[in-house]
């Protein structure tokens, strides 16, 4: 699976199967997202499965009600770990094949999942579900630990290296911190390059997140240094992205284009150019935008469709 530029997901929806090996294509969000159809039995509901660069990507499953008891099974790709996160108060519990207590999903709750963990869920009429749920691959969870030069946790390794034993399954809690990132995930109001860029950094906010608390945190940080080969990089990164700023790559493309890792090159950007990545692709974006609306080339809201803003309020709160 770690050789696919997708991820595959199987869903069966009350022996319906709704999507088998869902290999998406790598040219931008609208292109990377595939909204599946839903089953007869479901009176409303959709689920939505988006990859966002290599080895990262998220699903949305809301179900607000069903004709009948019905049940959905998930079997996750392999080479993947998944973090789930129940959005609504009423908690539901979830089988995963091979173990024998089913675990509960609640708002309060997190959960790490995976690789090839298979689960149900049972579905009653007038009880509504809602979840998001991160993918993320052995390769880009190994480097996003190597990078910060701190082991892979323990736990972590075994569910890559143990895949015939019990069915990993690692339960912790949703921070604060955790929240906010999903909420802002959710109420994005950006489109095409730009929400990947913004939903990539989301998705490895959450994980990052969700995996400090196995406890091999990268601990007190250590002082950024920048050497001159990091400062011509770095310069390399801004000049990709001025100049390709109405189809930025994606953070994991930029690092390996100039030969940097995600870490300094996210706060080595930051220390060098007084912004984040997404935060200098935002600007160039408004710079368009302004000249675009000086010459009288376009109204306000055509400024922002041209920028990539679906919302006229979030384009007005950037653009200040």
């Amino acid at each position: 699976m770690g050789q696919s530029d997708g991820f595959g997901l199987h869903i069966e929806f009350a022996n319906h199967v709704l999507a088998r090996s869902v290999d998406l294509a790598p040219s931008g969000r609208d292109d990377l997202q595939v909204k599946l159809p839903a089953p007869p039995e479901m009176v409303r509901g959709a689920l939505e499965l988006t990859r966002l660069s290599e080895g990262v990507g998220y699903g949305r499953w809301a179900c607000d009600d069903v004709l009948e008891q019905t049940s959905m099974d998930t079997e996750l790709p392999p080479d993947y770990l998944a973090f789930p996160f129940h959005l609504l108060p009423e908690p539901i519990t979830v089988t995963i094949v091979g173990r024998e207590q089913p675990i509960l999903l609640a708002r309060t709750e997190s959960y790490i999942l995976g690789p090839l963990a298979a689960g149900t869920q049972t579905l009653h009429p007038g009880v509504s579900v809602h979840q998001t749920c991160m993918f993320l691959n052995s390769q880009v969870i190994e480097s996003c630990f190597s990078d910060s030069r701190v082991a892979l946790p323990a736990a972590v390794k075994r569910a890559f290296t143990h895949a015939d034993s019990e069915p990993f399954c690692l339960r912790g809690c949703t921070t604060t911190a955790m929240g906010l990132a999903l909420r802002q995930m959710l109420t994005c109001s950006l489109r095409g390059p730009l929400a990947r860029l913004y939903l990539e950094a989301k998705v490895l906010e959450i994980a990052a997140l969700r995996l400090t608390q196995l406890g091999s945190g990268p601990g007190p940080r250590k002082p950024l240094v920048l050497m001159r080969s990091d400062v011509d990089r770095l310069e390399e990164a801004r000049q990709i992205l001025a100049a390709c700023y109405e189809e930025p790559p994606s953070i994991i493309d930029l690092s390996l284009a100039v030969g940097l890792n995600r870490t300094k090159l996210k706060a080595g950007f930051k220390a060098r150019f007084g912004t984040t990545i997404f935060g200098y692709i935002r600007a160039q974006r408004m710079r368009r935008a302004l000249l675009l609306l000086r010459d009288g080339k376009c109204n306000v809201g055509e400024a922002a469709a041209v920028v990539g803003y679906n919302s006229l309020s979030a384009f007005a709160a950037a653009f200040k």
